[in-house]
């Protein structure tokens, strides 16, 4: 009697230019939240004000063609990093329908009108769904809020040289998946080091599957839930059904009034 090989299943997130992505469940500020590799806070930033958009008064809109889909802009940070400009978003999904793969392509407006660079950040959304029997995407279910971080924007983006900025959302419907459920992040805690801070908590699966290079990125938050920056943290394990993994992310300079926490990894029978 032949034994049966088991599939594997392939995780496909979306890969775009000076993309930085993390993966999975969110609560807006006020709670914790849900995470990819790579990227610390940038410059600190009023913790505690009520800012949505900073710099203030330099907009960010949506570019034409892009009325269709019903993901949203709610929050943004760019500032000044140790070696480039980073830049920090947090979209909501204000439709109908469950977006997959998407991201965020925002580009960056000199005084003169003129493009000065492009950059790219591949959200990880609120759910898991499965496409075919080997295919299994991230989603952003309606009313979702996800994150995305651009840690390292071109040397071409001098923040006082822009007159704003333009941003699309590649994306494709949801239609027909089956939704699989998702990771969670718990117990999270700041940790001091020293003039910075990290996040400790507990990575739990679950799913039915094993989840494969667990990672968590976390976006410490302002009071209305603008991200001021984000931490990471992965490992090179399987993480059984029902298992959970401890982690400690990067440091980040603010460790804001609360957070958003992301858990991602690849899944396989």
């Amino acid at each position: 009697m032949k034994s049966k090989s088991l599939p594997t299943f392939r995780v496909i997130a979306l890969v775009l230019p000076l993309a930085c992505s993390g993966s999975a469940p969110h609560r807006p500020a006020g709670a914790g939240g849900t995470g990819g590799a790579g990227g610390a806070g940038g410059m600190p930033g009023a913790t505690g004000d009520d800012r949505l958009f900073v710099p203030d008064g330099l907009p960010s809109t949506l570019q034409a063609g892009q009325e269709g889909i019903a993901l949203t802009l709610i929050a943004s940070t760019l500032v000044q990093g140790a070696t480039s400009a980073e830049l920090y978003v947090a979209v909501r999904n204000d439709g109908t329908s469950t977006y997959c793969n998407a991201g965020i392509v925002t580009d960056f407006i000199d005084k003169n009108g003129q493009t000065v660079a492009e950059a790219g950040a591949g959200f990880q959304g609120q759910q898991l769904y499965q496409l075919d029997p080997t295919t299994i995407l991230n989603c952003i279910d309606p009313g979702d809020i996800v994150m995305a971080a651009s840690p390292s924007l071109p040397a071409e983006v001098v923040i006082g040289e822009l007159s704003g900025m333009t941003h699309r959302f590649p994306a494709f419907g949801g239609d027909g998946l089956t939704r699989l459920g998702s990771f969670t992040v718990s117990q999270v805690q700041v940790v001091a080091m020293g003039a910075a801070s990290a996040y400790q908590g507990v990575f739990t699966n679950p799913l039915s599957l094993t989840a494969t290079a667990p990672s968590v990125t976390i976006f410490p938050v302002n009071r209305v839930g603008r991200p001021l920056g984000a931490a990471t943290s992965s490992a090179t394990i399987d993480v059984s059904p029902g298992g959970t993994w401890s982690f400690e992310t990067s440091t980040v300079n603010d460790p804001g009034v609360d957070h958003a926490a992301y858990p991602g990894a690849s899944v396989s029978n």
